[in-house]
């Protein structure tokens, strides 16, 4: 068998009756999905019924998808199935900006709030919103065990504990020895969601006016609440495949005390989908410790790999405990029920007083409906079917965008997370394309909401949370129709707007 031969060209003539039957039958399905009528992540026929569809032997069957399986044109997935394998992406990464801009207080661009109105909207496909959809979401089992545990425990509708439920920190320390750190569940605060565990740490080690360096792009609500805090913003630059820019961090932090605090998102952040290597995670870490400038670290997203392997977090490197670890549970089980966590290291105490006078306690009955959801084993479970889901819907949506936007745009590459990070050509503006998608309930967050600056005028953000479809295929077909339009109507000058400053990396 030639395992080198090209990708979409048959193992021979359909009709050569010298031809093994097994190759003839491997070649009619490598023509489907060479032809588009089987996508990246489709479920191909059993081998039972892939036998009895064409008249041959189960070992026939079971040798057309080996031979498909060596070309590297369909996956076996095991208790799945075989299903068409991802394609390799045809467009490029997004670019990077290396320049630097002083710290500034924020100053959010008008888009955002249009956006944030758009959020909730039913008819979206896909969603505003970067979540999973409902359907990959373990809603029946939540309900069961919500039931039982308000059966039993009818006291928790009339009362709170402030540290948060002993059961679920137990859970979460026991869970973060995955992610590479040994956590005792009384250094841990029970939040309203990821939001407020960064709030809290944000508070609990800077004041108003202080400085806080933040990658960018970075999520916009991280941006409003640096905001409501009155402490300014120093953005660095962020690759879309590495994480925040080491080289450009070491440059902005080099004078003592400039800055206070760096949050980040080292896995899978929200827009870039980008993940930062271990080497980098570490020297990092050292570099943040040398200069006494505290790491939050947010983790939200850190379950939603699409590896063999979680990767660990900016805390495991830690030796001074000067990393505020912050994480949820809104992006993998159960975004209604806004449970997070924080592990403030030996700003504990600041941080849990803080909590108690925000929002005092979270509801007992979900803290306890969670834990007992990890404690059983369905937790990991489910994430093991969402990565599955993800994995594959990530795929083909940036399958449909390398199909259907025009020459000139650049495509994120993610290992994790919930997100495309798209970068259209230079003159096409992110508002443009958000104003006239959203009238075709097409959920694209334009880039402008996801700095202060104007670096990001011509990106936009697609999330993938939900089961490919139909409709989801017309979406992106029509918006990439739309991008084109913007492309052709406005014909790029000599001179580029928003031109980088610093070098620019492919």
């Amino acid at each position: 068998m030639d395992t080198a031969r090209p990708t979409g060209v048959s193992a021979a003539p359909a009709d050569s009756a010298a031809t093994p039957l097994y190759l003839r039958l491997a070649g009619g399905i490598e023509r489907a999905i060479a032809s588009g009528a089987m996508r990246p992540g489709d479920r191909l026929p059993s081998v039972r019924q892939l036998s009895q569809q064409h008249d041959v032997s189960l070992t026939t069957a079971l040798q057309a998808y080996r031979c498909l399986e060596n070309r590297g044109l369909v996956q076996a997935r095991p208790k799945s199935g075989y299903f068409v394998a991802p394609r390799t992406y045809t467009l490029p990464e997004p670019q990077i900006d290396l320049s630097i801009a002083g710290a500034s207080f924020v100053s959010m661009d008008h888009v955002l709030h249009e956006f944030l109105q758009m959020v909730d909207h039913p008819l979206a496909a896909p969603s505003f919103n970067a979540a999973p959809a409902r359907t990959l979401l373990p809603e029946a089992k939540l309900q069961h065990l919500l039931a039982g545990v308000n059966r039993r425990h009818p006291e928790y509708a009339s009362k709170y504990q402030m540290a948060g439920s002993t059961a679920l920190r137990q859970e979460i320390a026991r869970r973060a020895v995955t992610s590479g750190v040994h956590l005792h569940p009384d250094e841990i605060v029970i939040t309203n969601g990821g939001m407020e565990a960064v709030y809290l740490a944000l508070k609990s080690v800077a004041s108003p006016g202080d400085t806080i360096v933040l990658e960018s792009p970075t999520y916009f609500h991280l941006l409003q609440s640096i905001e409501s805090l009155g402490m300014k913003v120093l953005e660095i630059p962020s690759h879309p495949r590495d994480g925040i820019s080491l080289e450009a961090l070491d440059f902005a932090t080099q004078i003592p005390g400039a800055v206070k605090a760096c949050v980040l998102l080292p896995n899978f952040p929200n827009p870039m989908g980008s993940l930062m290597p271990v080497a980098h995670k570490r020297r990092l870490v050292r570099m943040m410790a040398e200069r006494r400038i505290t790491l939050i670290e947010s983790d939200i997203y850190g379950e939603l790999y699409f590896g063999e392997q979680r990767p660990p977090v900016l805390k495991s490197f830690e030796t001074d405990g000067d990393v505020i670890l912050c994480s949820a549970f809104t992006k993998t089980v159960a975004p209604g029920y806004r449970i997070g966590w924080v592990a403030p290291g030996r700003h504990f105490l600041k941080t849990q007083a803080l909590k108690v006078r925000t929002s005092v306690a979270c509801p007992l009955l979900q803290q306890e409906v969670l834990a007992q959801f990890i404690r059983d084993g369905g937790y990991d479970h489910h994430l093991r079917k969402l990565r599955a889901a993800l994995k594959t819907q990530a795929t083909q949506m940036a399958d449909a965008v390398a199909r259907h936007f025009p020459p000139g745009c650049r495509l994120s590459r993610p290992q994790g997370g919930l997100m495309l990070w798209i970068e259209l050509p230079r003159h096409v503006d992110s508002r443009e394309v958000f104003a006239l998608a959203r009238r075709e309930h097409i959920g694209v967050a334009p880039g402008a909401a996801f700095s202060c600056g104007r670096r990001f005028d011509h990106y936009i953000r697609l999330q993938y949370g939900e089961p490919w479809s139909p409709r989801m295929e017309a979406a992106l077909q029509k918006l990439g129709q739309i991008v084109t339009r913007l492309a052709q109507e406005r014909p790029e000058s000599g001179v580029e707007r928003g031109m980088p400053l610093g070098e620019v990396l492919a």
